[in-house]
């Protein structure tokens, strides 16, 4: 895995980075019209990139055609976003959105690389106003940009926080709880490349022992880790074993990160390389239901680059490290595709009903069961939504208007829709 090199020009990076920057870039669009909602003061971002690289990249086996880095991306969906607020909306007064940066980078030619790359694209006027670019290294710069926003007045900003690194151990999980502890609206997209694990080690457990020194997974889970089968060379591993794996990776993962984050909502999903067939696992931790929503949709609507290697309902990624391990044998891939979202939408269809006799007798709204599910499903807002409104077209589930009002079954549910089993439906389906 060679690391960005632009010591002589641009890096070249994989194709899988047009699809991190779509995400990325996609995201800020969408998510800062959801922010200024109903707002009337400008809405404060802070936009962190802690391993900001040169700013912008070819893409290998595309041509010399230059691609632009996450720092241009997060300055130009501010600007985009900005844009297309004032446009659609018809405000007397122009909303703004009032967003300052901090790029990290700690390798000397790159950081002066990125530097030039600014100065050439947004001018040095916007560098002195906006942008606090930093060389060194984000484990090293985190106190400051902390204390800076705990520290901004009379608003603090709402942060987020792009963690690109280079390989699979830079940034420790508790790195990251202190984000979320310390600022609840930070949210946090973060990429490993867990996939270099499973493709560099013999065995099942060496990959596991590498996951374990990198601080990747949670000290309880060693009985779990214990005496895997061995598996041939990365080279010759069969489809099988490597789903296999790379579900034992994703689910070591997600409850490291689920119980040691600090986060309330996180989407625990894949980046496949097509061109090396390589998977990087792109994880977004944040407090809000509704961010996560957004992030999902973006893994929905980028299918062919995204890879899950859980269940396709409820309780994707669950399971019962003291038990055996039997449960790592049910590498359900999929590739938010078509199918996927039929089969996500077929399992929530049988599972919600036990769900609900468990949890939401007395009914609950569309956004809050999204709310309390996120974790446990691939699905979006969108993809629950279809479950629900096929089970109260088949009468086992009703609703009700935000105030009580009556709604026909068969009306598409609101997000503010109350939800509850039907007295007439079945609970449980055969």
């Amino acid at each position: 895995m060679p690391k960005y090199d632009y010591s002589d020009g641009p890096a070249t990076l994989g194709a899988h980075s047009l699809a991190k920057h779509t995400i990325l870039r996609e995201y800020i669009e969408r998510y800062i019209p959801i922010l200024t909602r109903g707002g009337t003061v400008p809405l404060k971002l802070m936009l962190i990139d802690g391993f900001a690289g040169g700013g912008q990249y070819v893409v290998e086996g595309q041509g010399n055609t230059l691609h632009p880095g996450s720092p241009l991306i997060l300055i130009n969906a501010v600007r985009a976003a900005e844009a297309r607020l004032n446009a659609t909306t018809g405000r007397k007064k122009p909303f703004s959105v009032d967003a300052s940066y901090v790029f990290i980078e700690k390798n000397p030619k790159t950081h002066a690389y990125l530097t030039e790359t600014l100065k050439s694209h947004v001018g040095e006027s916007f560098i002195r106003e906006k942008v606090d670019l930093r060389r060194g290294a984000f484990e090293e710069e985190l106190d400051s940009v902390l204390d800076r926003i705990k520290a901004t007045t009379p608003r603090r900003p709402r942060p987020i926080f792009v963690l690109d690194q280079y390989g699979y151990s830079a940034i420790p999980v508790d790195f990251i709880a202190r984000i979320m502890t310390e600022i609840p609206t930070a949210e946090v997209f973060l990429t490993l490349a867990v996939d270099y694990i499973s493709a560099h080690a013999k065995t099942a457990g060496e990959a596991l022992s590498r996951l374990k020194d990198a601080r990747l997974v949670a000290p309880e889970l060693d009985a779990f880790l214990s005496g895997f089968r061995e598996m041939d060379e990365a080279a010759t591993l069969s489809t099988q074993d490597r789903g296999q794996l790379m579900r034992l990776i994703q689910l070591l993962l997600h409850e490291t990160f689920a119980k040691r984050a600090s986060a309330k909502c996180y989407t625990p999903f894949f980046i496949r390389s097509q061109l090396s067939h390589r998977s990087y696992w792109f994880l977004h931790l944040a407090n809000s239901s509704r961010a996560n929503d957004v992030v999902k949709a973006l893994h929905w609507s980028v299918s062919n680059h995204f890879e899950h290697f859980g269940r396709e309902g409820t309780m994707m990624l669950g399971f019962d490290p003291t038990k055996n391990r039997d449960q790592i044998l049910l590498p359900f891939s999929f590739e938010f595709d078509d199918s996927a979202k039929t089969r996500t939408v077929k399992a929530l269809v049988e599972e919600l009903p036990a769900i609900f006799h468990a949890r939401h007798q007395s009914g609950v709204s569309l956004e809050d069961l999204y709310s309390a599910l996120c974790n446990e499903t691939p699905a979006d807002l969108a993809t629950l939504g279809d479950a629900v409104n096929r089970l109260c077209a088949d009468l086992e589930f009703e609703k009700r208007g935000g105030n009580g009002e009556e709604r026909e079954m068969s009306t598409k549910v609101k997000n503010s829709d109350i939800i509850r089993p039907a007295r007439q439906g079945r609970l449980f389906r055969k």
